[in-house]
C-alpha cells in the first residue's frame, strides 16, 4: 500500500468530465506503477455499474471486482 499511496499516484485538482474518465485516469496510474494490469481498468469500470464508488465532497474511490483480484500484482 505504501508504493501506491505516492504523490505521482494521486490526481488532484484535476478537470473531469465523466466517471468512466475518472476511472480510466486513476486505473492508467495503477497500471502505469505496476499494480495492476490493463484487465483491472474494466473491472474498475465494472464495480462502477453494480454500486458506486463515490465517498461525497468530490471523492472517489474506485476499485475492481473480486473477480479481478488476479488482475492486482
Amino acid at each position: 500500500m505504501e508504493n501506491l499511496l505516492r504523490d505521482e499516484n494521486v490526481l488532484l485538482n484535476t478537470s473531469i468530465s465523466s466517471k468512466e474518465e475518472a476511472i480510466e485516469q486513476v486505473g492508467a496510474l495503477l497500471v502505469k506503477s505496476g499494480a495492476v494490469t490493463e484487465k483491472y481498468i474494466q473491472a474498475m469500470k465494472d464495480r462502477e455499474q453494480i454500486v458506486s464508488t463515490y465517498m461525497g465532497n468530490a471523492l472517489a474511490i474506485p476499485h475492481g471486482t473480486d473477480e479481478a483480484k488476479n488482475e492486482v500484482l
